[in-house]
C-alpha cells in the first residue's frame, strides 16, 4: 500500500497518476488536509483519507498498513517573512511523519526534499549529492526549512529507519493546478502579462520525472541516500526563446537591470501582502535566479535508471494542460 501526503499538489497527484498507470490504483491512500475535493485529483480511482502532518495522530492512524509512504507535503513560499509557517509545516511537520512511520511500522519513507535545502556550494561547479544538507548554504527561507526537515530525515535513517530522499531541482510541467510560481510565468508569457524578464538562470525538471524517481526511490534506492533530480540548466533568456518557440508568442523585449529587478521585486512583495496573489518576481526568487545553479544528476540515472526529459517537451506539456485546464486560451 501507498501512502500520499501532499496528495493534491503537483508533485503529488502526478505520482499518483504515474502510480495509477501502473495498475496501482488500489493500493494508493491520497492524503489530504481538507474534505474539499480538490481539482487536481478529480476522477482518479483512489481512496482518500484525511489527516494533517501537524497533527502526529491523524499520521499514525493514516500510515498503518504502508509498505511506502511518500512524503510530498509541503509549504513553499518565496516571500520573505514566512519562515514561522514554513518551519511548522516543512520541518516539524517532517518530524512527525518520522514518528508516525516508526509508530505505524511503514515499510518505506520516501522523503521530498528540495535543491534549495543544498543551496548553492558557491565554486561554480554542479551541485551533487555529496554536498550534502546545510541550513546555512540553504537558499531563501523554504530551504532552510527544507534542509533541517531532511538533516532529520538522515538521523533517523541512521537509527534504522528506512529512508530514501529524492531532491528535485525548479519542478515544471503539467498537472499543475494551483499553479506554481514558475507556471505562473508561463500563464503570464502566454498571454502578454509578461513585459520583461530577469536575467539569470536556474536548473528544471519535469514533474514526470520527479514521480518517476519517486517510484523507483521506493523500489530501489538505497537507504538512507539522496538522489538530486534534474533536467537540466535553462537560463531565463534561453526560456524565453523556447516559449516563444514553443506559442508563436513573442518573448518581451526588455531584459532587466538588477537595480530595477530588485525594485520590481519589493513592489510585488508590497502587493502581495496587500491583495494576496501568486507573486513571480521577490527578492527572494531573484536570489535564486542570480545564484546561476548547476545540478549533477548522475546519480540518479545510475541508480534509479531516470533519464531527464528535454525541457523544452516539458514546457510543451504544461502549456497544453494550462489550455486543457482552461487556464490559458485554447488554440
Amino acid at each position: 500500500m501507498y501512502v500520499v501526503t501532499g496528495a493534491s499538489g503537483h508533485i503529488g497527484n502526478t505520482l499518483i497518476r504515474m502510480l495509477v498507470e501502473q495498475g496501482k490504483a488500489d493500493q494508493i491512500i491520497a492524503m489530504l488536509h481538507s474534505h474539499r475535493e480538490p481539482r487536481s485529483l478529480a476522477g482518479l480511482p483512489v481512496r482518500r483519507i484525511y489527516g494533517d502532518i501537524c497533527d502526529e495522530k491523524s499520521l499514525v492512524s493514516s500510515f498503518r498498513g504502508a509498505d511506502v509512504v511518500f512524503h510530498c507535503a509541503a509549504f513553499i513560499s518565496i516571500v520573505p517573512g514566512m519562515f514561522e509557517r514554513l518551519h511548522r509545516i516543512n520541518h516539524e511537520g517532517t518530524l512527525n511523519v518520522l514518528r508516525a512511520c516508526r509508530t505505524a511500522g511503514v515499510g518505506r519513507l520516501v522523503h521530498v526534499a528540495s535543491i534549495e535545502a543544498i543551496g548553492d556550494v558557491g565554486s561554480g561547479r554542479p551541485v551533487t549529492e555529496e554536498d550534502g544538507f546545510n541550513p546555512d548554504k540553504a537558499m531563501i527561507e523554504y530551504g532552510i526549512t527544507k534542509a533541517t526537515a531532511a538533516i532529520e530525515v538522515l538521523k533517523e535513517a541512521q537509527k534504522g529507519l528506512d529512508v530514501v530522499i529524492v531532491s528535485p531541482v525548479g519542478v515544471v510541467g503539467p498537472y499543475d493546478f494551483k499553479p506554481s510560481q514558475m507556471g505562473q510565468m508561463v500563464i503570464d508569457f502566454v498571454t502578454h502579462k509578461l513585459p520583461a524578464y530577469p536575467d539569470g538562470g536556474f536548473d528544471f525538471v519535469d514533474v514526470r520525472d520527479v514521480a518517476r524517481a519517486l517510484i523507483a526511490a521506493a523500489e530501489k534506492g538505497r537507504r538512507g541516500e539522496n538522489y538530486l533530480i534534474t533536467g537540466g540548466h535553462l537560463s531565463i533568456p534561453e526560456m524565453m526563446a523556447m516559449l516563444e518557440k514553443i506559442t508563436g508568442v513573442r518573448k518581451p523585449f526588455f531584459k532587466l537591470p538588477h537595480w530595477l529587478l530588485g525594485v520590481a521585486a519589493i513592489g510585488s512583495e508590497i502587493c502581495f501582502r496587500l491583495f494576496g496573489g501568486n507573486p513571480v518576481l521577490t527578492r527572494s526568487s531573484l536570489r535564486i535566479l542570480r545564484s546561476r545553479l548547476t545540478v549533477c544528476g548522475e546519480k540518479a540515472r545510475r541508480e534509479l535508471s531516470i533519464e531527464p526529459t528535454p525541457l523544452e517537451e516539458t514546457f510543451s506539456a504544461q502549456i497544453a494542460f494550462f489550455r486543457s485546464e482552461g487556464m490559458l486560451p485554447p488554440l
